[in-house]
Parts: structure tokens; C-alpha cells; sequence
């Protein structure tokens, strides 16, 4: 196939589980930072046992981590290129070329916070059902 031809086997515009790679995409790094900040307060806290609770959100960074490599991927190989992204008090958003076409994804801030809380969430629920109870 050439180089600028179009791949007709694909929609051209995003489907509905690359809109959920570019949403993940996004708040993943929100939820990375939350997570550093929440290791520095333990840090700087007088909680006597931090070590474990350092460990438990460290190993959540991991796995966060490893799935923004995989959907970095995963977005490459669906032809979809993040060029710009943008966080204020109004919410976080970025832009994205997906097969030609220019989209932008946007969040209200209420949205961001609740979408977090729900990732974190299933995090949790994943290393412990990793881990057995």
C-alpha cells in the first residue's frame, strides 16, 4: 500500500473504543500525578506505617504506567497522533489527528475528577483481586 493511501477497511473517523484510548490517554498522566502527590504528602506526614501505602501506590504507578505504553501503542497503530494537549481549571482536553480527520477530546473538571476516582478505583480492585483476599 503507498505511503498516503487510505486504508478503506477502517472508518476514517474515531470509533468508539479509540475515543476510549484517547480519553484514557489523557487522564491517565491526571491520575499518575495524583498518585505522586498523594506519595509525597504520606512522605511528609507523620503516618507510622507509610512504607506499605508507598508500596501499594507505587506498584499502582507501574500498572498505570504499563497501560499508557499500551495504549500509546495501541493509538499508533490505529493511525491516531496527540499533537496538542491542554489542562486548566475548566477541565483537560487535547487535540488529535485520526486518519487525517482533526478531533478534540474535552472534560469538564467535575468530569475529570469523577472519571479519576473511578480509574483509581479499578486499580485497586485489580491488584487486589491480583492478590487474592
Amino acid at each position: 500500500m503507498a505511503l498516503n493511501a487510505i486504508d478503506l477497511s477502517r472508518p476514517l473517523v474515531p470509533t468508539a473504543t479509540e475515543k476510549q484510548l484517547v480519553k484514557h490517554y489523557v487522564l491517565l498522566p491526571v491520575l499518575l500525578t495524583m498518585l505522586q502527590q498523594d506519595i509525597d504528602a504520606i512522605r511528609d506526614s507523620a503516618v507510622r506505617i507509610s512504607f506499605p501505602h508507598i508500596v501499594v501506590i507505587q506498584r499502582m504507578m507501574d500498572s498505570v504506567r504499563e497501560d499508557l505504553s499500551r495504549i500509546r501503542a495501541n493509538l499508533g497503530l490505529a493511525g491516531i497522533r496527540i499533537y496538542s494537549e491542554e489542562r486548566d481549571s475548566e477541565g483537560i482536553s487535547c487535540r488529535y489527528v485520526c486518519r487525517g480527520y482533526r478531533e478534540t477530546f474535552r472534560m469538564p473538571r467535575e468530569d475529570v475528577k469523577t472519571e479519576i476516582s473511578l480509574l483509581a478505583g479499578r486499580y485497586v480492585e485489580a491488584r487486589s483481586s491480583s492478590h487474592g483476599s
